[in-house]
């Protein structure tokens, strides 16, 4: 059995109670906690430290100047094409290209207009609902 006093018993030298224990050595292993606990923060905010957005021009969030001229040809070639109500417009550009869509209702017929926003032509007419 045990025959020592509970404060006379050796702790081992991996116990947590030694952190709580307020005798002069004892204060190490507390530094030693709050130093490991620092470089676990440190650890787990260099990632995101490194993530930087590359910078974007206020142009390449929108309609380019040539692609703003044809907006309005886009609009009367669609309407043109289909008299109906313009639910959307999108732009949307690619590497070197640049479209309007449209998605346009008439009745019970919704038909999605891609355009080019270069010269103002209608590339395709998809109906959204004939292909089900």
């Amino acid at each position: 059995m045990n025959t020592m006093p509970a404060r006379r018993q050796r702790l081992h030298p991996f116990s947590p109670r030694h952190l709580f224990l307020r005798t002069g050595h004892r204060t190490e292993y507390r530094c030693a906690l709050a130093v490991a606990l620092i470089f676990v923060l440190c650890a787990c905010i260099v990632p995101a430290a490194g993530a930087v957005a590359p910078y974007r021009s206020p142009e390449d969030y929108g309609p380019s100047p040539q692609a703003q001229q044809h907006r309005d040809d886009c609009r009367r070639r669609v309407r043109q094409a289909l008299d109906g109500k313009i639910e959307s417009e999108d732009f949307v550009a690619r590497t070197d290209r640049e479209y309007f869509r449209y998605v346009v209702r008439k009745d019970l017929r919704e038909v999605l207009f891609i355009c080019d926003a270069r010269n103002g032509e209608i590339r395709r007419q998809i109906d959204i609902w004939g292909d089900l």
